[in-house]
């Protein structure tokens, strides 16, 4: 890589995106200046000679070429977008100007607007995570695993995160001295990857199976017939749908590695769905008993 290139690969939260102003700033006067701003990394080419002041703009824009010269016309030379709708600004820095020249938000309403901008789509987003988990939440209930927990612990940091994001942006007067902003980023994008890989993985290992067996009352009496081997490699809640129906009583058994009944039902007429098993990792399989004629069906997830 040239010495007079460089990328720089920094986590900037959009509500205290003022943080990531001052890091350009630095950088310029630094001799090291922006060419190209970016979401998760920016690009950098070495020169001494000038120094800029940065800002940022957010919103999607229609007319794109109005746009730029409208911020050309008050001395800001336009350097990029990003795909998500940040837009990059700078001006050579003249020392025996005020600092006022270097806003490129000249009133409170104008910064207001553009913060809102940001905020409103924060606020639906954070909403739909937050409803997210009050659904997992919900589920966990009546249907608990560990990948609704995971689910649910996922959508709840990340609308926690977002809301937060959304209430900063909507008082642009507190303080936006946050030092942790960079760690809670961090933690968020890690949160969701993080979440979702595990969540995959682990929803992926359960043991999904639905089979059926059938005999008629003419057969052999069947007694601890073990069929439908399947296999849990965590230890969770899963949960069974049975029906079956019998000329006589009839068992059904889901039994461990030592041939131990972990559950067991014996009736002739029997329907119910998810059954909550606590099964440890370890193979299982049915087993079946019944000395006439029979029609099961089960499913385990």
């Amino acid at each position: 890589m040239s010495a007079n290139y460089k990328k720089s690969f920094r986590l900037y939260s959009a509500w205290n995106y003022q943080k990531e102003t001052e890091d350009l700033d630095k950088a310029s006067e630094q001799g090291w200046q922006l060419v190209r701003g970016g979401c998760f990394s920016s690009e950098f080419v070495k020169n001494p000679d000038v120094r800029y002041r940065y800002q940022l703009d957010y919103g999607r824009i229609e007319d794109m070429g109005r746009y730029i010269e409208t911020f050309r016309e008050q001395g800001w030379e336009y350097i990029n977008s990003t795909f998500n709708g940040w837009h990059y600004f700078r001006k050579l820095y003249d020392p025996s100007l005020p600092e006022e020249a270097y806003e490129i938000f000249t009133d409170t309403q104008s910064l207001l607007e553009m913060n809102n901008r940001w905020a409103k789509l924060a606020l639906i987003v954070g909403l739909i995570f937050a409803l997210s988990a009050v659904i997992f939440a919900i589920r966990l209930i009546t249907h608990p695993t560990l990948p609704l927990l995971i689910q649910f612990l996922t959508s709840a940091i990340e609308g926690i995160v977002l809301l937060r994001g959304c209430f900063i942006m909507r008082n642009p007067a507190s303080s936006r001295s946050r030092r942790g902003d960079s760690v809670l980023l961090a933690v968020f994008f890690t949160v969701i990857i993080l979440g979702a890989v595990v969540n995959i993985v682990l929803t992926e290992q359960r043991p999904f199976s639905q089979t059926s067996q059938q005999a008629s009352s003419i057969d052999h009496p069947v007694v601890d017939n073990r069929w439908a081997d399947f296999k849990v490699t965590y230890a969770d809640n899963y949960y069974l749908d049975l029906k079956f129906e019998a000329d006589a009583p009839f068992t059904f058994a889901v039994l461990n590695d030592a041939g131990e009944p972990v559950y067991q039902v014996t009736d002739t007429h029997f329907e119910e769905k998810n059954i909550q098993l606590k099964l440890p990792k370890g193979h299982y399989c049915y087993s079946i008993s019944c000395t006439t004629g029979f029609h099961v069906e089960c499913g385990l997830e």
